[in-house]
């Protein structure tokens, strides 16, 4: 059984389903063949939700999923040819920081002539879509026959709620 989630004072910017995509593909790619079931236990993942978001790595061309005696899920993809924000937008659709963005003129546009803020949301998704552009998921699996180290202090950071 998984165990619910601490409350937490943090609101995310990935949804559940994005989240638990990178991990599988990592995992995944760390461990080829395993068992959906395996993934969602290792993981602590909902075995019902993982499920369903395999299927959608699967149809994407991330995973094969076979099932069976010598079944399991495993990477067909080069790891160093995706990113994450290719992981979050196959699962979610094109990231915005607003749907302002996205549309010809919003309210503000309209009564004013122009928006300062729709600039400010471009500016931030911009520079969200390229960390997440830079980021592959190479970079984040273990390599065969490594000591799986984690990373160092100064490479890994904690945000405080306080901050």
């Amino acid at each position: 059984m998984v165990e619910p989630a601490a409350t937490s004072p943090y609101r995310t910017v990935l949804r559940k389903e994005e989240s638990y995509a990178i991990h599988a593909l990592i995992y995944a790619a760390e461990n080829p063949g395993a068992a959906a079931a395996r993934i969602a236990a290792d993981l602590k993942k909902p075995p019902a939700f993982l499920a369903k978001v395999l299927r959608r790595l699967a149809q994407a061309g991330y995973v094969e999923n076979r099932q069976g005696r010598n079944g399991g899920v495993t990477l067909i993809v080069d790891p160093a040819t995706v990113s994450l924000l290719d992981v979050i937008e196959t699962m979610s659709g094109p990231l915005v920081v607003d749907t302002c963005q996205t549309r010809e003129r919003c309210a503000t546009t309209e009564r004013k002539g122009y928006c300062r803020l729709n600039l400010a949301w471009i500016g931030a998704s911009l520079t969200i879509r390229e960390a997440l552009s830079s980021v592959r998921l190479d970079q984040l699996i273990d390599p065969p026959g490594g000591n799986g180290a984690a990373p160092t202090p100064t490479t890994r950071g904690r945000v405080s709620a306080d901050a």
